[in-house]
């Protein structure tokens, strides 16, 4: 398990109540499962689709490298940078 920093944006922020946390994980899929468990169905919502699957306008940042496409095994290591866009919508 690799211990990194979680940099959360707009609605995940919110719920976790700081822009930035400590998480462990194995790799990209275990955080972000983590991440909408630990915070509740709404972020659950935003970050994955009916069945499951992250949805393809979350952005995941590592260390300041867009993962895009997103590899949900891709490993995380100590001391990685993790950021987590969710869409922003408004009027």
């Amino acid at each position: 398990m690799a211990s990194v920093t979680v940099r959360l944006f707009h609605e995940l922020r919110t719920a976790a109540g700081s822009g930035e946390i400590t998480m462990t994980a194995n790799n990209l899929g275990e955080l972000l499962r983590t991440l909408a468990h630990r915070y509740g169905k709404m972020e659950r919502n935003v970050l994955f689709d009916e069945a499951g699957r992250l949805r393809e306008y979350v952005f995941v940042y590592i260390n300041k490298t867009l993962q895009k496409p997103l590899d949900m095994s891709v490993p995380v290591k100590d001391g990685d940078i993790i950021l987590v866009i969710p869409p922003v919508s408004g009027g």
